[in-house]
This record gives C-alpha cells, sequence and structure tokens, in this order.
C-alpha cells in the first residue's frame, strides 16, 4: 500500500494563478499556473519560486513566465508531462485555452483555464475523478457565476476553489466569488488564503467550496 502522508499547499494570487506545494520521493516540488502581469491592475508576487510553471493562455493574466524565478519546466502544450514524480496532463479546451489536470500525492487535481462553456465528453474524459477543481467563475471570457456549476456538476469534485473572479485592484470587469456561490445554492464555503490538506482530509460525501483570499 502507498501512502500519502505529506500534505499539499495550494496559495492563489489571482485570476487563475495558483502556486501548489507538494512533496514527492524526488523532493519538494512547487508548481505556478498562470502567472500574470502587473498590468491586470494586480501585483505579480516578486518571489515566486517553481520547479515546474504551467500556462493555460497566451495572455497578460496568465503568460508572464519571466517573473517566475527557479528555471521552472515550462507546460504549455496539450500532452503528457512528468516532472520530479507529479504528472500532468494537459487538455485542449476551448480555442487556445488549456485545461490541466495534475496527479502528486495519490490526489488528482483539475484546472480548468479560461474555460468559458461546457465540457465535451472527451474533454470530461481527460478530466475524470478529480479531487480539487479549480474553475473560473467571473464571467466575460470565463464561464459565468450561472455556467460555472454546471461543468462542477459534470466533474463531480470534492473540493471546488472558484479562481478568475472579481476582487479589488483587477481592471477586468469580473463577477465576485459572492454570486457564484450564490448560484451554486448549496454553498458550503470556507475561506482561508492557504489550503493545506492531505488526501485523508478531502470530504467524503459534501463538496466544499474552498474560497481562498489573496
Amino acid at each position: 500500500m502507498v501512502l500519502f502522508p505529506h500534505s499539499m499547499t495550494i496559495t492563489w494570487h489571482g485570476f487563475s494563478c495558483f502556486e501548489i506545494e507538494t512533496k514527492t520521493s524526488q523532493g519538494d516540488v512547487r508548481i505556478v499556473i498562470d502567472p500574470y502581469d502587473n498590468a491586470t491592475g494586480l501585483r505579480f508576487p516578486r518571489t515566486l519560486t517553481a520547479e515546474v510553471l504551467l500556462v493555460s493562455h497566451d495572455e497578460q493574466d496568465a503568460n508572464n513566465t519571466s517573473a517566475v524565478l527557479g528555471n521552472p519546466y515550462l507546460i504549455n502544450l496539450q500532452g503528457e508531462f512528468e516532472v520530479k514524480d507529479v504528472f500532468v496532463f494537459g487538455v485542449p479546451l476551448n480555442k487556445g485555452n488549456l485545461g490541466f489536470r495534475i496527479e502528486a500525492e495519490g490526489m488528482r487535481l483539475a484546472h480548468l483555464g479560461a474555460l468559458n462553456r461546457a465540457l465535451t465528453d472527451e474533454e470530461l474524459q481527460a478530466l475524470e475523478n478529480v479531487d480539487v477543481l479549480m474553475v473560473p467563475v467571473g464571467g466575460g471570457r470565463v464561464l459565468t457565476p450561472a455556467t460555472a456549476p454546471e461543468v462542477i456538476a459534470q466533474i463531480e469534485p470534492r473540493v471546488v476553489i472558484p479562481m478568475t473572479h472579481g476582487i479589488e485592484g483587477v481592471k477586468e470587469k469580473l463577477a465576485g466569488v459572492d454570486e457564484f456561490c450564490k448560484s451554486l445554492g448549496a454553498c458550503k464555503r470556507e475561506e482561508m488564503n492557504k489550503f493545506k490538506f492531505t488526501r485523508k482530509d478531502l470530504p467524503e460525501e459534501d463538496m466544499i467550496i474552498m474560497s481562498l483570499t489573496r
């Protein structure tokens, strides 16, 4: 039996940018997803370092790769990648946009980039059995507060982390996370600035909305 005693930490930095810290047999691995440009209205953290860097779409809210330190392995294409015992699957979604399935610590995470519509059966297959789902909810170029719940129902994750929603400083017009929670209806919601968990911490029955603050 494989034991996964380590915890994983997910930090949200605004837009669809996350920092995921995990441990593998090859040591600590930091994954940064969608680093944004300061022109977006948010200031990107100056000291973010990564071993793996994922870019879901080539726009200023996600492609500021030079801002991430540590000479990370860049993944911005579809396909299957393995870096230090972390498996990443790049899944093509709507035009010019990738989703990612990340497998580490015996868990599966999915990041839906700038998805703006429900998933096709083929896309869904590539994103099945997901424990933690990072999903855009702000509308405009991404899923709206009303359409995001449809995609969540398709995937059926155990934890949902809303992203690409309106917060102070963002120049783009995006709906807030409250609107998303309202359309979701039963919104079992927790707020924190870092989500630290192990496999056994994941809810068995009720899905949790983990609303991360920046």
